[in-house]
């Protein structure tokens, strides 16, 4: 009985979705299936929401999608690797760099710390330094990539012990708050149906009832308060603190930067935290209605495991390839060059040509002239009268609306509106009014310098270094 009544349920939720589809025919925009619930208190409708959730996923509805900090970060860098990451999902080799595997070595060690003071067993710093030595000994792998061709792995080895002897000594007995959960993964459900991923390094609480979403850092960046005070990651984790743990008066998020030896604090409030949800969602509504994934150019590309597929490398990647001979016959290599020569040459006729402006100017004025003659030409000098708005271009502004006529004088901002119509962030029915074309804008730009990040080697500049968590 119960699961024909979740079935009803769900029917009749998906009817009214696909009537409105109906009648707004022509649209394919996703409707929540929440829409369908009949209108109660939000305390109600809360619980009912939680309820249909789980019908739905129980039989196999609506699609929910996890979204990391990681996936909206992507997102956010570069659209063209979103869509190749995880929406077509290209495999890749991907190294694993002495970073991250120092890194993960020590969060592995303070794991251990607080687990084993779970059950009473407090390590000395020695132990801890010896699991570190064993286990950095057992999981070496020659395959692991050096970046920096400076330092040695032994290098790298005795950063991670000072980080950890580092971490001991400034928190022993490390008694100040009771740990909750150590590399906690959850999920946080979202008001559009998907889900937001939780991964703690460790979650901590006190006497009273403050909680602590700790973070640890083994980069040799230490970040400004401000960005601290900006972070998403940790913020929209302590939104999962407050809904599983009723009892939390406060969440504090912790960053410890052990290269540094500094713990950092931030917190948000809760009208913060509500507006954090919002603009999650915000992104998240924008990626799942985005149509077009273009590459976006930045020094982040050198770091990206898709650089040789991406069209903004790919040919780049196809000259490496050629001996210098072929390097010069490349089509696109020729008219890149000539290309840049003509605009070279135009930006300098065009400096030239208002070098000649001016001076035609100051001699019609010696000479009492207005018309100057040459060979075959002849250049008119006219003066007119230009006006020029105030500084306080909004005050002005205003007193045109006033005076009414500023609908008479304004413009539309093409670049604007445009931005608008592809980000739907204007009226369905002035969407509907447009039509979109493709067209291209060409760009010069100097290629990057020679001898830059010279210790990358061309295998390396394929592939990503920096590890991605999901």
């Amino acid at each position: 009985m119960a699961g024909k009544h979740i079935k009803r349920n769900l029917r009749a939720c998906r009817e009214q979705s696909s009537t409105h589809c109906r009648r707004n025919s022509g649209t394919h925009r996703y409707h929540s299936p929440w829409s369908a619930l009949p209108h109660k208190k939000p305390e109600e409708e809360k619980t009912d929401k939680k309820i249909w959730r789980k019908q739905i996923w129980l039989l196999g509805g609506n699609k929910v999608t996890s979204y990391s900090h990681s996936r909206l970060g992507t997102f956010q860098q570069c659209r063209y690797k979103y869509k190749l990451q995880y929406i077509d999902k290209v495999k890749v080799d991907v190294p694993t760099t002495i970073e991250a595997f120092m890194g993960a070595l020590v969060h592995k060690i303070l794991e251990k710390l607080y687990k084993d003071l779970q059950f009473q067993k407090l390590n000395t710093k020695e132990e801890l330094l010896n699991f570190f030595e064993n286990e950095w000994e057992k999981t070496w792998d020659d395959n692991i990539l050096i970046v920096k061709k400076d330092y040695t792995k032994d290098n790298y080895k005795e950063m991670g012990k000072k980080f950890i002897s580092d971490y001991y000594d400034h928190y022993k007995p490390f008694n100040s708050w009771r740990t909750i959960g150590l590399e906690t993964e959850d999920k946080l459900p979202l008001d559009n149906g998907n889900q937001y991923h939780i991964r703690i390094d460790r979650l901590a609480c006190d006497s009273n009832s403050t909680y602590y979403v700790c973070d640890y850092k083994t980069n040799n960046k230490l970040k400004a308060q401000e960005e601290l005070d900006e972070d998403r990651q940790l913020a929209m984790y302590s939104l999962w603190v407050k809904n599983n743990f009723k009892d939390c008066k406060t969440v504090k998020l912790v960053w410890y930067f052990l290269a540094f030896d500094k713990e950092m604090v931030s917190e948000r409030s809760k009208e913060q935290l509500k507006q954090l949800k919002i603009e999650t969602e915000q992104i998240i509504k924008e990626i799942e209605s985005c149509v077009e994934f273009p590459t976006n150019v930045t020094a982040l590309c050198d770091w990206c495991v898709y650089k040789q597929m991406c069209p903004s490398w790919k040919h780049e990647y196809e000259l490496k390839e050629k001996t210098p001979e072929e390097f010069k016959d490349d089509d696109g290599v020729k008219m890149v060059n000539e290309y840049a020569e003509i605009d070279t040459k135009e930006k300098k006729l065009k400096a030239r040509k208002e070098e000649l402006k001016n001076q035609l100017i100051v001699f019609a004025e010696q000479k009492g002239v207005d018309a100057i003659f040459g060979t075959e030409k002849k250049v008119s000098v006219k003066p007119y009268l230009k006006v020029t708005i105030p500084e306080d271009k909004a005050g002005f502004i205003e007193l045109l609306k006033e005076k009414g006529v500023y609908d008479e004088v304004s413009m539309i901002s093409y670049p604007r509106l445009n931005s608008m119509i592809l980000k739907k962030q204007i009226d369905p029915e002035v969407i509907e009014k447009t039509k979109t074309e493709k067209d291209y804008r060409i760009s010069l730009s100097k290629k990057k310098a020679k001898g830059k990040n010279k210790n990358v080697s061309l295998g390396f500049e394929q592939k990503l270094w920096q590890r991605q968590i999901n």
